[in-house]
């Protein structure tokens, strides 16, 4: 793994010099023009995102590096609607891959492609309430791409599973000379901390005498934000004389994590004949993340440091003469000393008896992290044959998530415990064969040949955990004395969780599409897919339609089932944590076990099968003058949604069965969770796109985009007691209803500016699922951002930017919804990031070769 400071501090120097160098001038961002044609959505020759029979988006390079942030979840929710990501902070694997939702639907709901080809899951599973498995693509360097497609409509029927909410088409640059030298330097200004260090380049290279190779890189070194108070909890011991309790920074950190990443793509073609190519592309990505566990209160962390109402001592003599004190917790009513300090004395002073206060005598909070390594290749042969076009392509894809855990214990170890773990490693190899023709026929009576697509895939995912840290899981000898088992906060992968999982499917589809007349464009698509070692087949089909009612106005729809197949790493993960007590506040060890385990059988549980959609899309397009504007109506059912079951609560009885399933320290969780297939919802919603160009004379030109989505998911149907009334309220009112985002670039000469407004509409936060009284409503809030930009010698380029340039926050978490477990100062998964302002400088250039 490459080192966090040093290979940023090299390398920005570098870009620095490389400015200097002579080279010939090239205009400025030659490859960030964005194409006005689209190919997501059909196998037709490409069309404008206008004409499209569905919804689509259509976002150049620059609309991707002209910001901040460079992460693109973060970029895709500033520029789509109805694209929402949560702020992850402690949030186990949530935190190392972030979840987004498309129309209220989660990651996995939507496909993502690079390239046209579908693009790996990460082998992060988001523990929780959905458990999704999706790729992550902040792993792809924003300089990298020529353009990104964002189909907006269900296209299973087309691409196959994942694709109900949509898909997000990345395609990467095809140049084959230039290079293109990016470094932004920026800190969130209001507490000056979240230091990014940025560097990115591109260089293209000829290949023969009509190929390329386009290679691109990123290295992002960002560090941690913190936007927390002392808990109470922690206050309280420090007023009774704990002198160890932590206050620089406080015994909780919220905010974002420190994260190290470097991301590697290349994009090669070449040319063999007037009728042939080849072509591969592929990335390679290395990711280091860290963050804060939740406090260990030495006063009442059970299992740790107390047992019912006293101390814990580990008697370690081996035949249980240790006589151990007894220090019930608290203020020692005539001493006036708390427990934790009385216990650590007691503790260093007798031999033969242990406390974990002897170490951390002020609690502790364990630190997270992960190790994330990521490969991907993608290899084919494209070209014509007659009237047919053909592209045969193989890919490979492969994520592995080694995590870390640190400060922090197997107390049932003793003293003998180390404080560092490995608790294991989880992996994702996807594998896939792809043949895909497009023929055209003339029938008599249409006015377009019909183009017929039709094709094969074969399919492989594959998923492994792998045991790696003994101690991490050891039920070591002194469990019997009331100590916990495995690292405490995340526990180990024990070698009975150790597999490995397959599924394998393989799939048929045709794709038809015609103008029938000069006016009216109609398709159809079917798929059959086979996922035949493990739930067995299923068909989808869907039909779309345009209208041209004029020139300038298309009336679309379309309507189609869709599909989503459980991953293998969702049907198979068992894991224990550590999550919050969503009534008290408190943390509490919780389990995630397999819907095939026996015990969750007995409750239930059951082979995860697909859920299933039906999508309605109804839309108008029309070009008003210089003005492109697009309305569509959206609905889409969704059947045998996947989401956790409810909290199975642990009897000593279950936690023996769950241990001897292979479930180690079973006997710590106070319940277990399962995945199922047990909701239907409907989304719908609305979504307004607009672009409008307008002249100013010499003043310059300013090019207006706007858009605009209300959202709203409705739950038809979960079986009573599977979620509680928290989570109801997160999946039908927790994401803002209306969101809007608005920019408007206006170029005067060799200056650009540019400035951004990003609508959230209120949303409802539920702090306490028992009591409804306390339900309130997050204010709406709009976000703006803005960069002013000089360009020189058409080479060279400064930016001056902000995100959030007026330093807005979410909402503050009330005094009411304060427990003594409390740490965060504003509201956690709000609608944006509850960091501030984020100001920032960049430096651009390119060169000709």
């Amino acid at each position: 793994m490459f080192k966090k400071t040093k290979q940023t501090t090299v390398l920005v120097p570098a870009i620095l010099m490389a400015t200097l160098l002579p080279h010939a001038p090239i205009a400025f961002g030659q490859q960030d023009v964005v194409e006005e044609v689209v190919v997501t959505g059909s196998r037709r020759a490409p069309r404008t995102a206008l004409e499209s029979a569905a919804p689509i988006d259509v976002f150049g390079a620059n609309d991707f590096q002209d910001q901040g942030t460079p992460d693109l979840n973060n970029l895709l929710r500033n520029l789509v609607p109805s694209y929402n990501v949560d702020t992850q902070e402690i949030n186990d694997s949530n935190s190392l891959v972030r979840p987004s939702t498309l129309r209220g639907l989660p990651a996995d709901d939507t496909l993502v492609l690079v390239n046209n080809k579908r693009r790996h899951r990460s082998a992060a599973v988001q523990f929780g309430r959905q458990g999704t498995h999706f790729p992550d693509i902040s792993q792809i360097p924003p300089i990298a791409l020529r353009q990104v497609e964002v189909l907006r409509d269900g296209a299973a029927a087309q691409y196959g599973s994942d694709a109900i909410a949509g898909v997000v088409n990345f395609l990467l640059k095809e140049n084959n000379s230039g290079i293109s030298l990016e470094t932004k330097q920026g800190e969130h200004t209001d507490y000056n901390d979240g230091e990014l260090s940025y560097v990115a380049g591109n260089i293209g290279l000829p290949l023969g005498d009509d190929g390329f190779f386009s290679f691109s890189f990123d290295v992002v070194d960002q560090n941690k934000t913190d936007r927390a108070r002392q808990r109470d909890d922690a206050q309280a011991l420090i007023a009774a004389g704990n002198t160890y309790i932590r206050t620089d920074p406080y015994v909780m950190e919220r905010g974002l994590a420190d994260t190290n990443t470097i991301n590697l793509f290349y994009n090669s073609g070449i040319t063999l004949s007037d009728t042939q190519e080849i072509y591969s592309f592929g990335s390679y990505s290395e990711r280091e993340t860290d963050l804060g566990f939740f406090y260990r209160n030495p006063e009442s962390r059970g299992g740790i440091f107390t047992k019912g109402s006293n101390q814990l001592f580990i008697d370690e003599t081996g035949n249980g003469s240790g006589d151990c004190p007894v220090i019930p917790t608290g203020i020692d009513p005539v001493t006036g000393i708390t427990s934790s300090i009385a216990g650590r004395a007691a503790g260093l002073a007798d031999p033969d008896c242990f406390t974990f206060l002897e170490w951390f005598p002020g609690g502790y909070t364990p630190d997270f992290g992960a190790g994330i390594r990521d490969m991907s290749e993608v290899a084919g042969i494209r070209g014509e044959i007659g009237e047919t076009t053909y592209d045969v392509s193989l890919g490979a894809g492969f994520s592995e998530v080694t995590y870390r855990l640190s400060n922090t214990v197997n107390a049932s170890m003793g003293s003998d415990s180390p404080t560092s773990f490995e608790p294991g490693i989880y992996t994702t190899v996807e594998n896939n064969l792809n043949i895909d023709l497009v023929t055209p026929f003339e029938i008599d009576g249409l006015f377009s040949p019909l183009s017929v697509g039709y094709g094969f895939e074969l399919r492989r995912e594959i998923f492994k955990v792998t045991s790696k840290d003994e101690y991490s899981y050891l039920i070591g000898p002194y469990a019997r004395q009331g100590a916990n088992v495995g690292s405490d906060g995340f526990q180990g992968f024990g070698p009975q969780q150790h597999g490995t999982w397959d599924r394998k499917n393989w799939a048929i589809y045709v794709d038809l599409e015609a103008d029938v007349t000069e006016r009216l464009l109609l398709g159809a698509a079917l798929r059959y897919e086979d996922f035949y070692n493990t739930f067995g087949d299923t068909t989808n089909g869907k039909v779309t339609a345009r209208y041209r009612l004029t020139d300038a106005v298309n009336l679309r729809a379309t309507y189609g089932t869709g599909f989503r197949a459980p991953s293998p790493g969702q049907a198979n993960i068992s894991n224990i944590s550590t999550g919050i007590n969503a009534d008290t506040g408190e943390p509490q060890a919780e389990g995630q076990i397999p819907p095939t385990n026996p015990i969750a059988q007995r409750f239930g549980g059951k082979q995860l099968g697909p859920e299933e959609s039906v999508n309605l899309s109804i839309g108008v397009t029309a070009q008003i003058g210089d003005l492109d504007l697009s309305v569509d109506y959206f609905q889409i059912e969704l059947t045998d949604r996947i989401l956790n079951s409810g909290d199975v609560v642990i009897t000593p009885e279950i936690a023996a069965e769950l241990a001897a399933s292979g479930i180690s320290g079973a006997g710590n969780i106070v319940e277990f969770t399962y995945y199922t297939n047990d909701m239907d919802t409907t989304n719908k919603g609305v979504e307004i796109v607009g672009a409008w160009d307008y002249s100013w004379g010499d003043l310059g030109t300013t090019t207006f985009q706007g858009s605009w989505a209300w959202m709203d998911q409705k739950i038809d149907k979960v079986t009573p007691g599977l979620l509680n009334r928290s989570n109801l309220a997160d999946l039908t009112d927790g994401i803002p209803a209306n969101r809007g985002n608005f920019r408007a670039y206006h170029n005067i000469g060799d200056w650009r500016f540019l400035l951004s407004a990003n609508y959230y509409d209120e949303y409802l936060i539920v702090p306490s699922s028992g009591n409804p009284a306390r339900d309130y409503w997050a204010d709406p809030e709009i976000i703006w951002n803005g960069e002013v930009s000089y360009t020189w010698n058409n080479r060279y380029e400064i930016i001056v930017g902000a995100d959030n340039i007026f330093n807005t926050y979410p909402g503050k978490v009330r005094p009411i919804d304060q427990t003594s477990s409390t740490s965060n100062i504003y509201v956690n998964d709000a609608a944006f990031s509850g960091n501030g302002a984020f100001w920032y400088l960049r430096l651009r250039a390119d060169f000709d070769l």
